[in-house]
Parts: structure tokens; C-alpha cells; sequence
């Protein structure tokens, strides 16, 4: 089955040496591990735009289970930065990284439902173990800064999925954006809805559901909805055993 659907679609791979064009003939090699890899896409004028610091970077991504890519209608942008680190554990829950703008089958339509003029960017230097982060509805985008880890079990969804209106059969959950900061730690079974910023320098912990902005540095939110209970705090990747002995590194250089 071929999973790259539609016209003028295009996949980059970009490297310190230059670029790769993988759809268009130019990159055989690439084009047949592109095809072997999670990637679909069903619609026109997409751009996916993936950044590695080497080639051996690139094949182990796009060879790994965990990367998934999934695009469902018109004229949407991709962009993945460099070092891009995942898991999968499906015993612990761990899915890796699933990137979604629209979606292949309504159950209520009968249908695909397209999602058309998106934007997802994730940062450089960002760790996933088991995260959906998705777009359905035109014109809606979703950012994630540099240096930011992301637990499992996440949902980072910037739609509803279905309308919800006044009495007057107006639309009131209109969703336009979600934009994450740089070195946001993201906890376990967290949940983020639409039309919310998490400014960068923060954590939200364990359980949380995010429905709210977030504004501020240095800060513990917790709870459904979230709100900061904390101030004045850092975080860094390693353990406790490792960061007191001054071992491991975390990946901010």
C-alpha cells in the first residue's frame, strides 16, 4: 500500500551537509527507507520537515517503531528538530512519539475527517516515551520548545473532536493553538487541551489536566485543572543518585 497520498507533497531531511528531497525521485535510497517507515500521508501540499545532526541520526528515527506520522488533509507543516529521543516499552506503556493532523476515519461521519493549513513543531533535544499530539480542526498549530521530556501516557490535543455551541447553535470551543516552552517537563497520564501556553522553565506533574495557560518560569503545576503550587523550582533529566554524584548528563548542550 502506498502511504504517501496526493500532490506536491514533500519530505525533507535536513543535515548540517544539506538537504534530502525524499518524494521526489531525486533520493532513491532515502525514498525506500521513508517508505518502510511510519509515515503517511492522504492530501496535498503537506511539508514534513525533519532535522538530524547525521545520517545515522536519520535512518534510526525513521526505522524506529516508536515515530509515527500521520497527516489526513492540505497544505500542513511538520517540523521536527534534531535529536529527537523516544521509547517503546509496551509493557510500561511506552509508545514513543505519535504526530497526527486529522484523521483517517470518523466513526461518527463515516468518513476521514482532513485537517487543512496546521502547524506542528517540535524543538531540538526533546525526549518522548509515549505521547499523541494531535490536530484536527483548519488553521490550528501546536509548538514544543527545545529540551523538553514528555512522560507517557500524554495526550496533547488541541481539539475537542466535536463541537459544543450556545443555544443558538454557535460554536464556542474553537481551537487554535497549544504552545509549549523550552525545557517543560512534562509528567505521567498528563493531559493538555487546546488554547492553552506552558511557559518554558516549568513542570507539570504527575495526573495533570492542562486547560489553562500556564504563565511563569521556575514553577510546580499540579492538578485537574492544573494550577502552579510551586515556586522557585529547576528540574534535570538525571536521577537524584546521578545529578548528586555529578554523573550522566542531561541533554541541554
Amino acid at each position: 500500500m502506498k502511504k504517501i497520498l496526493g500532490t506536491d507533497n514533500r519530505l525533507t531531511l535536513h543535515f548540517p551537509t544539506g538537504n534530502v528531497e525524499c518524494l521526489d525521485g531525486t533520493a532513491p535510497a532515502w525514498q525506500e527507507i521513508v517508505d518502510n517507515a511510519n509515515i503517511q500521508i492522504e492530501g496535498d501540499g503537506n511539508q514534513v520537515d525533519l532535522h538530524f545532526g547525521s545520517e545515522e541520526e536519520a535512518v534510526a528515527l525513521l526505522k524506529n517503531i516508536a515515530f509515527n506520522i500521520l497527516i489526513v488533509g492540505n497544505h500542513n507543516q511538520m517540523k521536527v528538530g534534531k535529536s529527537l529521543a523516544l521509547s517503546y516499552s509496551p509493557g510500561w506503556g511506552a509508545f514513543g512519539l505519535h504526530l497526527v493532523i486529522g484523521t483517517p476515519f470518523d466513526h461518527w461521519m463515516g468518513t476521514p475527517r482532513s485537517a487543512d493549513h496546521c502547524r506542528l513543531e517540535i524543538g531540538e533535544h526533546v525526549i518522548v516515551v509515549g505521547a499523541m499530539i494531535f490536530l484536527l480542526e483548519d488553521g490550528s498549530h501546536i509548538t514544543i520548545g527545545n529540551d523538553t521530556m514528555i512522560s507517557w501516557g500524554i495526550d496533547i490535543w488541541c481539539t475537542d473532536s466535536h463541537t459544543i455551541t450556545d443555544m443558538d447553535g454557535n460554536p464556542t470551543n474553537h481551537p487554535k493553538f497549544i504552545e509549549i516552552g523550552e525545557h517543560v517537563w512534562i509528567g505521567k497520564n498528563v493531559k493538555i487541551g487546546k488554547n492553552v501556553r506552558i511557559d518554558s522553565n516549568n513542570i507539570i506533574g504527575w495526573g495533570s489536566t492542562v486547560t489553562r495557560s500556564i504563565e511563569g518560569q521556575y514553577q510546580l503545576a499540579v492538578g485537574t485543572p492544573a494550577r502552579v503550587v510551586k515556586n522557585n523550582v529547576r528540574w534535570d533529566g538525571r536521577t537524584i543518585k546521578e545529578y548528586m554524584k555529578g554523573t550522566g548528563r542531561w541533554n541541554n548542550d
